[in-house]
């Protein structure tokens, strides 16, 4: 192929690079300052590439926020759902969720604090981050529809406000503890869980251990176990 001549393929691959550069660096930089305190200049200089260039692949730097967001958000999401389509009992699904969300909100946490914070007084963030969330609300009110059809779930629960109330109670203890240091992820995921499992599975917590459970418990090793 004659040099100057791109294929499409290969423009639209230098393009997501840049793109790709560019979320990086500002990944980077709101790890150690504050969004409100980083300029274009700023996110371009370290990405490699000149301030004119910059707005050749977002308008401003809260579009380009956004899109460092999106990737985590998914992310997020992916985790989220070991509670939904996991295997294993219920309380155990829970905290490997749980426990997902919250290590993967400590390893981004500069990331995910400007957008909550930013979210504050832009409406692009503002609908960007509603957005988001609304998603996990919305994929949690359906699985308690599903887990209330199993009986497994108390049917008083009313399901939309009961996933609102509990995501949304995610949301800002991350932001309150993970994001300040306040509390280690552990720490966090303890309480998490006993919250949700109380909250949507009283009576496993009520229900006795089966009678295998006491016979294994209490069986005394044979003799040849001594």
């Amino acid at each position: 192929m004659p040099d100057g001549t791109d294929t499409r393929g290969e423009r639209r691959a230098r393009r997501e690079g840049v793109r790709t550069a560019l979320s990086d660096a500002l990944i980077e930089l709101v790890e150690q300052t504050a969004f409100k305190d980083i300029s274009v200049d700023d996110v371009a200089r370290a990405a490699g590439i000149t301030r004119s260039a910059f707005y050749l692949y977002f308008r401003d730097k809260h579009e380009l926020l956004i899109a460092a967001a999106a990737g985590a958000a998914q992310a997020l999401y992916d985790e989220a759902d070991r509670w939904r389509n996991g295997r294993g009992r219920p309380e155990r699904r829970l905290r490997e969720a749980l426990g997902g969300v919250a290590a993967l909100y400590e390893r981004h946490t500069g990331l995910l604090r400007a957008i909550i914070e930013v979210s504050g007084y832009d409406n692009g963030i503002r609908l960007f981050w509603r957005e988001v969330v609304e998603r996990f609300v919305d994929a949690t009110s359906e699985h308690l529809r599903a887990e209330q059809r199993a009986g497994r779930v108390p049917r008083e629960l009313e399901p939309q406000a009961t996933a609102e109330t509990l995501v949304w109670m995610v949301e800002r203890c991350c932001y309150v503890y993970l994001a300040h240091g306040e509390r280690s992820v552990r720490e966090l995921v303890d309480a998490l869980t006993a919250t949700w499992y109380a909250a949507l599975y009283p009576a496993a917590l009520r229900r006795p251990r089966s009678s295998a459970a006491k016979l294994s418990a209490g069986r005394r090793p044979s003799s040849g176990q001594r």
